[in-house]
Order: C-alpha cells, then sequence, then structure tokens
C-alpha cells in the first residue's frame, strides 16, 4: 500500500471521527436520549452516532461560512509554506445586527474543520454571527500569524488569538451590527477561551458576555502526556503503536474495498467504525497516533519558521518539490515531553528572564486561573465525566471551580458527544443565558 494512501487513512482515522451533522439526526425540541457510548475511548473514537446528532435547522445546515484572511505586511514566510502567507478564517454573518461567537479550535485543527463547523452553524440557528477560529498549534497560523513562530506556550498562543481577534472585530464591524461579543471553543480552544477571557479583563475590547469551555484540558502538560502515554506498548496485545494503527488502516482497506466506497466521508467513517472489534488499548493507540500527527506538523512547522535545527538542520532550505516524509517520520518521533524540554523550553528562556520549567508549566494550566474562574459569573464550562484527558483530581477541580456553571454529562469522552441533542441543546442555553448566574 503506498505510503501516501496509508498516512491519508491515518489522518482520517485519527482526526475526522466525529463529523458535521449528517443523515437520520434526532429532532432538535425533543428529549435526548442517553448517549449510547459508555465507553470513553469508543465515544472519544467514534463519536455521535448519526441517529443521536443535534439537527440543525435547514437554514443554518445549509449556511456556508465565508473565508476570510488578514496578511502581515513584511512577514516573512518560507518558501517551503508560500501558500500560507495569510491567516485564514471563517465567517458567518446574520443579515441584522447580532451577537458574535468566536469558535476557538482544538489541537491542530482548523478555522473549517468539522467540529468548529458545526459550533458556528449551531450558534447561527440561535442568532449569532459566528466565526471560526484556527488553533495557534495549526501551521498557518504558525507561518502566518505567530509572533514567536511557536506553539505550545499558552500565554504566546493567547496574545496571537487576542491579535487576530481584535483584527477580526474590526473587519466585521465595517458591514455587520454587533450587539455583543462571546467566545467559545472545544479541547484546547476551551483552556485559550479562558485564558482569553482573562486576558480581556486587561483591555477590555470585547466584554465578553459569555465564555463556553467546551471539554476543556485543566492541565495541557498533563494532558499531553497522557496522549503520549497511550503510545506505549500495554495491556494483554503488547502491539507496538504501529502495528495497532496498522491494524486499523488495513481493517479500513477490506472496508473500502468491500463496500466499494466512492467518497470518504464521515458516514462512511461511521459505518467503518461500526465493524471494529477494538479493545480499549488500541483505541487509546489510535488517538495516541492521533495527537502524535498533530504534533509533528506543529514541531516541523516551527522548527522551519525559526531554523531552529530541531529536526530540519538550520543551514537545509527545503525546496518545494521536496519528499517531506522523512522529516515527518523524523518529528513523529518526538514525544511532546520531549518537545517541550528540548525545544520549547528553551526558547522561553532565551527570550523570558528566570524561566523555568515549573513556571512555563503553571503558565499553561487553568489552576493557574482560579481565583478568577471562581468569580467570573460569565464563564461556563460543559464536559463530561469520563473524559479520558481528565484524571480525577482535575475534574473534581473544574466542578468546584464552576459549580454551578458548570455542566457535565455522565457519558462522551474527549469532545465524542459535542454533536449529541442533549450536548448541543445545553451549549445553546447556556450561550443564550441572560445574565451572569
Amino acid at each position: 500500500m503506498p505510503r501516501s494512501f496509508r498516512l491519508a487513512v491515518l489522518l482520517l482515522l485519527t482526526l475526522c471521527a466525529a463529523p458535521a451533522a449528517l443523515a437520520a439526526p434526532a429532532e432538535a425540541g425533543l428529549e435526548a436520549a442517553p448517549f449510547p457510548y459508555a465507553n470513553r475511548y469508543k465515544a472519544t473514537v467514534y463519536g455521535t452516532p448519526p441517529e443521536s446528532r443535534y439537527k440543525l435547522p435547514d437554514e443554518a445546515a445549509e449556511a456556508q461560512p465565508e473565508t476570510r484572511s488578514f496578511k502581515i505586511d513584511g512577514r516573512r514566510i518560507p518558501e517551503l509554506f508560500w501558500y500560507c502567507e495569510s491567516v485564514e478564517y471563517s465567517v458567518l454573518l446574520q443579515k441584522k445586527e447580532a451577537p458574535l461567537i468566536f469558535v476557538i479550535a482544538g489541537t491542530g485543527a482548523r478555522f473549517n474543520s468539522s467540529k468548529v463547523r458545526f459550533l458556528q452553524q449551531l450558534f447561527y440557528s440561535a442568532g449569532f454571527h459566528s466565526i471560526g477560529i484556527s488553533s495557534p498549534t495549526h501551521y498557518n497560523s504558525l507561518v502566518s500569524l505567530s509572533k514567536h513562530g511557536i506553539s505550545g506556550y499558552v500565554p504566546y498562543d493567547v496574545e496571537d488569538l487576542y491579535t487576530l481577534m481584535r483584527w477580526v472585530k474590526e473587519d466585521v464591524e465595517k458591514t455587520a451590527k454587533v450587539s455583543r461579543y462571546s467566545v467559545t471553543g472545544y479541547s484546547l480552544g476551551a483552556l485559550h477561551s479562558a485564558f482569553l477571557a482573562k486576558r480581556d479583563e486587561k483591555d477590555k475590547i470585547f466584554n465578553f458576555d459569555k465564555v463556553l469551555l467546551i471539554n476543556p484540558p485543566v492541565d495541557l502538560y498533563n494532558s499531553a502526556l497522557v496522549f503520549d502515554s497511550w503510545l506505549a506498548e500495554t495491556g494483554n496485545t503488547r502491539q507496538t503503536p504501529e502495528q495497532a494503527v496498522n491494524k486499523f488502516i488495513e481493517s479500513f482497506t477490506d472496508f473500502y474495498r468491500t463496500n466499494h466506497v466512492g467518497r470518504l466521508d464521515s458516514s462512511v467513517l461511521y459505518r467503518f467504525f461500526n465493524t471494529l472489534d477494538a479493545n480499549d488499548d488500541e483505541l487509546r493507540q489510535l488517538i495516541g497516533v492521533g495527537f502524535r500527527v498533530t504534533a509533528a506538523s506543529m514541531i516541523f512547522t516551527s522548527d522551519v519558521c525559526l531554523k531552529a535545527g530541531y529536526v530540519v538542520p538550520a543551514d537545509k532550505t527545503i525546496a518545494t518539490s521536496e519528499p517531506l516524509l522523512p522529516y515527518f517520520t523524523a518529528a513523529s518521533r518526538i514525544s511532546f515531553e520531549q518537545y517541550f524540554d528540548e525545544f520549547l523550553l528553551p526558547y522561553l528562556q532565551s527570550r523570558e528572564g528566570g524561566m523555568t520549567k515549573e513556571k512555563a508549566l503553571a503558565a499553561c494550566t487553568l489552576a493557574n486561573l482560579g481565583g478568577y474562574l471562581r468569580s467570573a459569573g460569565n464563564v461556563y464550562v460543559i464536559g463530561n465525566d469520563d473524559d479520558p484527558i481528565l484524571n480525577e483530581r482535575e475534574l473534581a477541580y473544574l466542578k468546584d471551580v464552576f459549580g454551578q456553571r458548570g455542566t457535565f454529562f455522565p457519558h462522551g469522552g474527549h469532545c465524542g458527544n459535542l454533536q449529541y441533542v442533549g450536548f448541543a441543546q445545553k451549549m445553546l442555553k447556556i450561550i443564550q443565558k441572560q445574565g451572569a448566574q
């Protein structure tokens, strides 16, 4: 099987398991049936079954966000990333004055990813202007926007997001009337949303009406270590991550040929996942590989932008025609812990006097915002009791800090029930709620 096809399948399986709403979803106004997957790993990988998904009104489901962009004058763009000279975002506007909500993507995700698109359309259906923003860990943001050309340090990432959001605000207000601003994000985007809310306390550019954290990690570093730990040989299967991935790819190849699949869309992936007989070890490894693929892209992009010599020799200029697989393979062997210790931390120490690993890690956790989050009546959290990236202490921390402003479903894994009827209805209720609780 060609490597290019294997990589394409791997990306589909690890990044597209919970796509936008499709056929036979549940009606929006009906009482939601229990989420069908009690297994946290299966929920994370499989996502919400079509029959349990929130049905968007036709107008919102058919609304297509417009892609817009900004180009920073004088910014040096590596030749390899010639197509990333502008930072992109998506815009879905009402025809009359309306509140506006920013949607911040999760790790490695783009402004038009399936989860961002669903959230944009969901809030558009409730009368909001909605803006899709890529994660600072996405290569387009690193190349075209990032002040430092590096990602994974939350204060830097949040400053980049805040800068872009200010530009977007100015752009949108030229043609649309905005009554108030809100922000939400899922996974890493949720963590960023919390820090954006605190950041805006200083400049008060947006004065966010609502801030909704969807499946946030409490500690970015700890969650990344969890993903990395799943790539170790575990359980009774004693198979390597590569063997686990190969099993998924071979199973998908057989499914693809047997079912005469034409277009690879989310309904096809859902049908495929239901044919699998995967144990928890294999599901964890697949999730871990998905994170590693995303991290490898981030590491490679930063290395090229900074000419750091971490994966690519510092004096080498990669031609646009040169195969990138060897570099990607090298980057994919690097754990997040290695990246932090060997690349990110030395960079921070070269620019921030007195920076230590302890200080850097403390700046990337919601525990750093504990006092603010307890008193911020406009900040809400929604998540799941069985989210595999949260340990018991972290889940208890979220419930304690947010109190009545927190909603936790018993099942759904990590973002697996994002499109589940009950989950979507609760998100709408929070965003539309009048006044702080």
